[in-house]
């Protein structure tokens, strides 16, 4: 396998025991000699024809059982006779520790983590040394061994930057095989072949190294069936506002015993659509539409960007001081921003065009200013390209609501609203009057659920002003100029109008929606809400805040500074145009969206 492969190679596979002269010693090893063991005089003897410190410390302890064993005692099995163990001697001296120059640790440095004290046994144990990282399954048997248990280990060794997730499964597997081979047919402690543990661990590394997994047969009931599949990180929570991107082309993988959420959902992942109008066009309940999103993310095969448009901010991250340099990046950028059919720019052009967008500057506004139109290229693929490569980030504006003693009779006329049955305090003032005409509640309520404001105008064109005291004229704004002549081009007449009749509020009359308390006739009652700041779109109305602009209550809590604009939009539906207006609204006439506070970050 290579060594960029997502899965961490094995350096090494160890099966160790605890003999009960000798303590936790290695058995097998693959490959051999990587692994230091501690070399001695005797190696190249039998055990038996020269007493180890073991011996001779047992001997202390039990002088009686050396001279006269019983053989009806339990203690008798521990007399020091010739030993019938059925495992080889440990390897020879020249494979000990500062002989060859492969060997990664000393076992007696971690002898005691691969064959543990009896409390971690039957647990997955994980350590590490200075440059390699060991983990293994230790298990103990109790039975009719000497000093009645059996301990065992098999351990894998890795780098020690290695991330073993994967092998924490493979490695309880093959510790359960084992175990359940030894309680049939002491496959481990009277092994029927020589070298059959041997056999095994050569199979687990050259296979598990060179296919991620493995079949290995060890008697006719027991064998090793290993795979080993990637454990990838948690995905991020999904929200309704992030955009999949496609990684790999998913309308090629998509198959027909696919869940049917999972195939709508795929159908709809284009870089564009973000995940609420995904749920829409699949026609799927959002939380399995969120699911599904997850799940794609889990796999690695998407990304998610943000929504964009037009009225976005972004800057440029540190990253850009390395991926300028990169060839990939430099070879990848002029073909994926370009239009069809249309010339490459050069690269140092692309990244001086990249450079000039920063906090404060939208898209628009950078697009303006640097003639991007001239390029020929298209201006959500360039943004996305960075944003996917990483050296581009999102600017967010985060709203938030300063409740000052100005805004907060607003907040106070909001918030107790609950019933769409009563017209909101920032619509427009409520009138309460004899003459004829006056307009109820009622009639209100049915004239604003249907669009119409002629009442709103009809009042204010009729309106006087106290004594002594000159009308303030509101300036019409460039856009509403515009707005006016391309109207009169076409014959129609500007303003709001009822009933097929014109009531356009002349030029030199204030509306009594803006009218201070000392300029309302002393016949009318009106509840003053802030100035709204009107669009600087040429195409929105010239006059009060359509009925559609109206802010929802739901809105004034959500301004606490901890929601951006692209979660508003998308909990309300709306574009950042139509959340500027209410942004306006609620904020009042103070400022560049009056006490509400838009923090860029």
């Amino acid at each position: 396998m290579a060594s960029h492969s997502f899965l961490p190679r094995i350096q090494s596979v160890v099966y160790a025991v605890f003999d009960v002269r000798l303590g936790p010693k290695i058995v097998y090893q693959v490959p051999e000699g990587l692994i230091g063991v501690p070399s001695s005089p005797g190696d190249s003897l039998p055990s038996h024809d020269l007493p180890t410190s073991a011996e001779q410390h047992a001997a202390q302890e039990f002088p009686t059982s050396r001279t006269h064993p019983d053989p009806t005692s339990p203690s008798s099995d521990i007399a020091f006779e010739e030993p019938t163990s059925a495992f080889p001697p440990s390897p020879p001296a020249s494979q000990a520790a500062g002989v060859s120059p492969r060997t990664l640790f000393q076992f007696d440095d971690v002898s005691k983590y691969v064959i543990p004290h009896s409390a971690l046994c039957g647990r997955l144990v994980t350590f590490a040394t200075k440059n390699c990282r060991i983990i293994g399954f230790p298990a103990e048997l109790k039975g009719d061994y000497e000093r009645n248990y059996f301990c065992y280990n098999v351990c894998f060794v890795f780098d020690r930057a290695a991330d073993l997730s994967c092998y924490e499964p493979i490695v309880r597997k093959i510790s359960r095989v084992l175990r359940s081979c030894e309680e049939e047919s002491a496959f481990l402690s009277r092994p029927p072949k020589k070298n059959a543990m041997s056999s095994i661990l050569e199979q687990l590394y050259e296979d598990l190294n060179s296919y991620s997994e493995t079949s290995i047969p060890i008697d006719r009931f027991n064998s090793i069936e290993l795979k080993i599949f990637p454990f990838y990180p948690n995905p991020p929570q999904v929200k309704d506002w992030m955009v999949p991107l496609a990684l790999i082309n998913l309308s090629k993988r998509i198959e027909d015993n696919w869940d049917l959420t999972m195939q709508r959902v795929c159908r709809h992942v284009d870089g564009t659509n973000h995940v609420a109008r995904i749920a829409h066009l699949a026609d799927c309940d959002i939380e399995l539409a969120r699911s599904a999103v997850s799940h794609l993310l889990y796999h690695q095969v998407i990304m998610t960007i943000d929504i964009f448009q037009f009225s976005n901010m972004y800057t440029l991250s540190k990253a850009v001081q390395w991926l300028a340099d990169e060839s990939h990046v430099r070879e990848e950028c002029g073909p994926y921003v370009s239009r069809p059919g249309k010339s490459m720019p050069d690269w140092p052009t692309l990244l001086h065009l990249y450079s000039r967008l920063k906090p404060g500057l939208t898209v628009l506004e950078w697009m303006k200013s640097n003639d991007v139109a001239s390029y020929e290229i298209d201006v959500r693929r360039f943004v996305s390209f960075g944003v996917i490569k990483g050296f581009l980030h999102r600017v967010h504006r985060w709203p938030l609501l300063l409740r000052h003693q100005a805004s907060q009779l607003y907040v106070d006329q909001i918030a107790p609203a609950s019933s769409s049955l009563n017209p909101p305090a920032f619509m427009g003032p409520v009138f309460t009057s004899s003459g004829p005409s006056s307009h109820s509640s009622s009639s209100w309520t049915d004239d604003t659920m249907r669009g119409r404001a002629s009442h709103f105008e009809a009042n204010s064109s009729t309106s006087t002003t106290s004594a002594g005291q000159q009308p303030r004229t509101r300036k019409h704004s460039a856009a509403e100029s515009a707005l006016e002549q391309l109207r009169a081009k076409d014959g129609h007449v500007s303003g709001l109008s009822t009933h097929g009749a014109s009531l356009r509020q002349p030029r030199d009359e204030p509306s009594v929606l803006f009218q201070s308390d000392n300029r309302l006739s002393t016949n009318r009652t009106v509840q003053e809400p802030p100035r709204p700041r009107f669009s600087r779109s040429p195409t929105a109305p010239a006059s009060i805040p359509a009925p559609h602009l109206r802010p929802p209550q739901e809105l004034i809590p959500l301004l606490n500074g901890e929601n951006h604009t692209d979660e508003l939009c998308s909990r309300f539906h709306v574009g950042w145009p139509t959340l500027e207006e209410w942004l306006n609204v609620i904020g009042g006439a103070s400022g560049e969206h009056g006490r509400i506070l838009i923090v860029l970050r």
